[in-house]
């Protein structure tokens, strides 16, 4: 059975005490939800900040608390993010959640130590999906970065050696970052990472670094989720997650541009593109720009919106039904799916509509499950 998760990064947990609180306000009533519709085993998505990550490498306690909680709990560690550093909930986050990139060692540090921490509370025998950046944004070192994941894959391997937890690294393309496409992740991984090694060190280095497939980020640059699936699986690249979410899509924009500026927040990037080509790297440069995007038949902004929601006979809606193609028609067992819509703190209290955020969570859960009940 598929696993479905969310993902934690939701919570703005910075500290190991805060991300035990948040899980207890927010994950265990999520938890209890799910068992209630009949599922057996529920598993956290869990973001840890380096900080976080570096305390349980190195304190034991800190890792027995955090075994004590899930036991009591009696959840299970399922996958991390390990996209951003730190601060993802600070009043501006923009371009920072990409930094440090894959040439800095503090990037491999935090991913190794993190790896390293889960792989303690989790069972042998298990795969541990951890999603990343796609190595940077807007330029960087790519040959230090090759050099770094191929450090990592190590690293993984060694972990798996220990504990017997197979930790993978899914580089998760992003719109505007220096791989956009899973085709280009997989182009680099093959012509940069694998490329020169022996038939041994191929072997741990596919076994430890993959891909991970964000439904929404795809939908942004027009890349097709189930064709990108099937192309990893011919190149034998690892899957090991899948982040169900899905963009704002304006199909009016010539007159209703407004109704997508009005998701313009100072939080995060919203990187937007035209199925005419035009691209901006957020609503404010849209809003300058605004005659080219005007002139556009559809415009898709990188805003995580709540898996469940479109509105498909308006001006403004979703890519919901890309969403729902892809679980429905991809072909063959899939990997573990983790709802990411980390955006309800800038959507604003109408998108809750006075209902609390784990109800809105469960229901996102909910939605995704009835859709993999449709599966052939």
């Amino acid at each position: 059975m598929t696993r479905l998760t969310y993902c934690g990064n939701v919570h703005p947990s910075e500290t190991l005490d805060g991300w035990i609180e948040a899980c207890r306000e927010h994950a265990l009533p999520v938890a209890e939800a799910r068992r209630a519709a009949g599922v057996r085993r529920f598993g956290l998505g869990a973001w840890w900040t380096a900080e976080v990550a570096a305390e349980l490498v190195a304190n034991p306690s800190a890792r027995e608390r955090v075994e004590a909680f899930l036991r009591e709990a009696d959840v299970e560690l399922w996958t991390l993010n390990v996209f951003p550093y730190r601060g993802f909930h600070d009043p501006v986050v923009k371009e920072a959640v990409y930094r440090p990139d894959w040439a800095d060692p503090a990037r491999l540090r935090y991913t190794v130590d993190a790896a390293r921490a889960a792989a303690s509370l989790v069972a042998p025998g298990e795969v541990l999906p951890l999603s990343t950046l796609p190595l940077g944004y807007d330029e960087g070192d790519l040959d230090g970065m090759a050099r770094a994941l191929r450090r990592c894959g190590e690293e993984f391997a060694a972990i798996e050696a220990e504990t017997g937890v197979r930790p993978v690294l899914a580089l998760e393309p992003e719109p505007f970052c220096l791989e956009e496409t899973v085709s280009g992740v997989a182009t680099f991984l093959e012509g940069r990472v694998l490329r020169g090694a022996s038939p041994a060190e191929e072997s741990a280095l596919r076994r430890h670094v993959g891909v991970c497939i964000d439904l929404c980020h795809l939908a942004v640059v027009g890349e097709d989720p189930v064709d990108a699936f099937l192309d990893l699986g011919r190149r034998g690249l690892a899957v090991p997650k899948i982040q169900v979410s899905s963009c704002v899509e304006l199909r009016s924009p010539a007159t209703h541009l407004d109704a997508l500026l009005a998701f313009d927040e100072p939080r995060y990037l919203h990187q937007t593109v035209s199925d005419r080509g035009a691209r901006a790297s957020d609503l404010a440069e849209v809003r300058a720009r605004r005659a080219e995007f005007e002139a556009a038949d559809r415009v898709r902004t990188h805003f995580h919106l709540p898996v469940f929601w479109d509105d498909p006979d308006a001006p403004l809606g979703s890519t919901r039904a890309e969403m729902v193609r892809f679980l429905t028609d991809c072909p063959g067992p899939l990997p573990l799916l983790e709802v990411e819509t980390y955006t309800w703190s800038v959507l604003g209290d109408a998108w809750l509509e006075d209902r609390s955020l784990s109800d809105r969570i469960v229901e996102e859960l909910g939605y995704v499950a009835r859709i993999l009940g449709q599966r052939g």
